[in-house]
């Protein structure tokens, strides 16, 4: 947000009516609410202060054409704001104006019809799009190691935002009972955080092995399986805000009308495992819809059971096995090259020059007995070490002066 539409938004807040207006919500919230209240005060050019009063004094009166002077205000603000192409803004505004007034005890009544027009002139149409395997593969190649595993996650359990609610410890305890790796506890179910709906949501291969580089590059101690750079818990927002993200990234061709969001690896998931022949009533199991009729079913459910359901579909989740490795095995490698060169910047600040190029010329002295194969395998600590070494040594050898100059 540019910085003086910001600094107007913070003196608007010191106006009391606003003040106790906005108190409770979050800052985002505030700032769209504030923008559309404003347009409408421009509209009918008056202040918070004015408003209420000219309400209070309305609704003192007897004709209800008097009375019901912002409704109509508002209906035609609405109208003309749509003149303009901006659905979302408008709606956004509509909110905040009724918010406002419903907060001081004023609220703005509106006939059936009117709230129909309101609410279906303001509020744009989309269509999810259904990702294929093809835009998933697109979106991973652009992706960073967190964001790729997150993708991967998104589309090989279909739950949603209720991958944020994973710790490092289920998928750990996952791993230990075997492939596919299945993130409910053992002889249980996770429950989804909005329903409550039970489910076995299970692991692709290709999403393993990305959370396993993924959290080796982690410094954090926290619980959660994936965090933000603080080490926080990401939010439902912040998963849809990666989608959002890596679909611009990725130059997905998204029709008009249509709109990717986290939601849609939901879909993708469903048409992955419904392609694979998978029973309806394990398809729900497997991403957390409710199973219609008896309870006998989540009994019978077993973790193999859904396990076995879960490989037929794990093709169509996944992207290229070999294009998935390259990418994480240079990603690896660039994080552990920050990393290390990191801990040596430390130390240099540390020691000092001399003391440091003592100790780096020490390590370079080293020949190292280790083959590895640089298409395949990662590369070993002691060649990374030498590697930086030399590159930071050639950094603090003086420049010879060239001659002439």
């Amino acid at each position: 947000m540019k910085k003086k539409l910001l600094a107007k938004y913070e003196r608007m807040l010191k106006d009391p009516p606003i003040n106790s207006w906005m108190a409770g919500y979050k800052t985002s919230s505030r700032y769209n609410y504030l923008g559309g209240l404003e347009r409408f005060m421009k509209y009918v050019k008056m202040t918070p202060a004015q408003l209420i009063a000219r309400r209070k004094a309305d609704l003192k009166k007897t004709d209800e054409y008097e009375r019901r002077r912002f409704e109509r205000q508002l209906l035609e603000f609405n109208r003309e704001s749509l003149k303009e192409g901006k659905p979302g803004a408008t709606m956004t505004a509509i909110k905040a104006v009724r918010s406002f007034f419903t907060h001081h005890y004023v609220k703005l009544e509106f006939q059936f019809q009117q709230k129909r027009e309101l609410s279906k002139s303001a509020k744009p149409v989309y269509v999810d799009y259904l990702p294929t395997r093809e835009d998933l593969k697109a979106m991973v190649e652009v992706a960073d190691v967190r964001d790729r595993g997150v993708l991967l996650t998104l589309a090989s359990t279909g739950i949603g935002g209720d991958v944020a609610e994973f710790t490092r410890a289920q998928f750990e305890e996952g791993k230990r009972r075997g492939e596919p790796v299945c993130m409910a506890p053992h002889g249980d179910y996770l429950h989804r955080a909005k329903t409550g709906v039970r489910m076995r949501p299970f692991l692709t291969r290709d999403a393993v092995q990305t959370i396993n580089v993924y959290l080796k590059t982690r410094k954090d101690g926290a619980p959660w399986l994936f965090v933000d750079a603080s080490g926080n818990k990401l939010s439902t927002d912040a998963l849809n805000k990666i989608v959002v993200r890596l679909t611009d990234k990725a130059g997905l061709n998204i029709p008009e009308g249509q709109r990717m969001r986290l939601h849609n690896f939901r879909d993708f998931f469903s048409e992955a495992a419904h392609d694979a022949d998978i029973p309806h009533d394990w398809i729900c199991v497997l991403y957390g819809r409710e199973v219609s009729g008896s309870e006998d079913f989540y009994v019978h459910a077993t973790e193999d059971k859904v396990r076995e359901k879960f490989k037929r579909a794990e093709p169509q989740l996944s992207v290229s096995r070999i294009t998935n490795m390259v990418i994480l095995r240079n990603q690896f490698n660039a994080a552990l090259d920050e990393q290390t060169k990191q801990q040596y910047l430390s130390l240099l600040q540390l020691v000092g020059k001399e003391r440091f190029a003592e100790m780096a010329r020490y390590h370079l002295s080293m020949r190292p007995m280790i083959k590895w194969d640089p298409e395949k395998e990662i590369e070993p600590a002691i060649y990374r070490t030498q590697r930086i070494l030399r590159e930071i040594l050639g950094k603090l050898a003086p420049r010879k002066r060239k001659r002439g100059a």
